[in-house]
């Protein structure tokens, strides 16, 4: 009877053993599940696309910042003048550091000796340094045209560009994209500009006013605003004004570099490629934005400046092969390049919206 006693003990105890470890697992199970489950709502919670909201939020700029040269004084750039000045640029998350040169070709110096990320200058400039083997590309182009026109006093004799023989003329630098259009309209007009004319240095805004008005020079190339401000004054007017297309100021920056900040580029263009749509539509309020650039100029010229400019901004800031080909004969003409370079090899448009 007691051992019987005894076994019905044992029995009993090994029950409750069973019994308790099964609920321990269980709580384990449980508590391994709550830790799962918990794990998974942070991973949904640190990445909203995953559980599908982050479709309602907007798009995060790229973002970073851009060390960006352009040649100040005139509006060839213009583009970009007004996304710096109305803040297009700093609301889409690019800081812009802006640096204001002379001259293009000290401008595309800083670019080759890495100061700068991305220069507004001209293409003669992506193919000059292209064939110094540096590798640099056209990514968008902001103003198809020289940008120059050649300013005479109004009671000149000249009534065609054939009739300067013997005169001195005016360019900002000798070299420069003033001297380029300007060298190409004397050819046409079948005068040597080596030997039918002689070109000086006149510089811009006042020191070309200067060099015209004191008769130094007998015509200058003037850009705007300072164009339109000189034929305002009844004073002025304008003796050539180059009519062909040619790929002016681009969007040009290093591969590499551009390889490594690929989205800042895109967002870069992006934001370009709208300001410019919305001065198209709104011509004076883009005039009022770079008001405070060009204060010296009366707010009615300055809108006719801006008029003009706008109308030389390529379509969806599109290098086109014409005025990529035609920047590319005068330097061959002219010996600076030796060999064509494909249309390819120096434009890249896709990163363009």
């Amino acid at each position: 009877m007691k051992k019987q006693k005894s076994f019905a003990l044992l029995l009993l105890l090994s029950i409750m053993l069973v019994v308790l470890s099964a609920c321990g697992n269980s709580n384990s199970n449980s508590n391994s599940s709550a830790s799962a489950s918990s794990d998974a709502g942070a991973t949904a919670s640190a990445s909203p696309s995953a559980s599908g909201s982050g479709d309602a939020s907007p798009a995060a700029p790229a973002g970073g910042k851009i060390r960006l040269g352009l040649v100040g004084g005139g509006m060839t750039p213009l583009v970009a003048q007004l996304g710096i000045n109305d803040g297009s640029y700093e609301k889409a998350g690019i800081e812009i550091e802006e640096k204001d040169f002379t001259a293009g070709s000290d401008m595309v110096q800083a670019l080759v000796g890495g100061s700068l990320d991305v220069v507004l200058g001209s293409y003669e400039h992506v193919l000059r340094q292209i064939q110094n083997g540096l590798g640099v590309k056209a990514y968008a182009e902001i103003f198809n045209g020289v940008g120059y026109s050649l300013v005479v006093k109004k009671d000149a004799p000249y009534q065609s560009l054939a009739e300067v023989k013997g005169k001195t003329l005016a360019v900002t630098k000798v070299g420069s994209l003033s001297d380029t259009g300007l060298r190409e309209g004397l050819k046409e007009a079948g005068l040597d500009p080596e030997k039918d004319v002689k070109l000086i240095n006149g510089g811009s805004g006042a020191t070309m006013l200067a060099a015209i008005e004191s008769g130094q020079a007998a015509g200058g190339m003037v850009s705007e605003p300072t164009l339109s401000q000189m034929v305002a004054t009844g004073n002025y007017r304008v003796l050539y004004d180059p009519p062909f297309e040619f790929a002016g100021i681009v969007i040009m920056a290093k591969t590499d570099w551009v390889a490594k900040n690929q989205d800042l580029m895109k967002q870069f263009l992006k934001v370009s490629g709208a300001v410019n749509a919305r001065a198209q539509q709104d011509p004076d309020s883009a005039a009022a934005t770079v008001q405070k650039l060009f204060d010296k100029v009366p707010a009615d010229v300055l809108k006719q400046a801006v008029a003009t400019q706008l109308t030389k901004v390529p379509e969806g800031l599109k290098v086109t092969e014409a005025g990529a080909e035609y920047v590319q004969k005068t330097q061959l003409d002219q010996g600076i390049l030796k060999k064509e370079i494909p249309f390819a090899d120096a434009v890249d448009l896709s990163l363009l919206p």
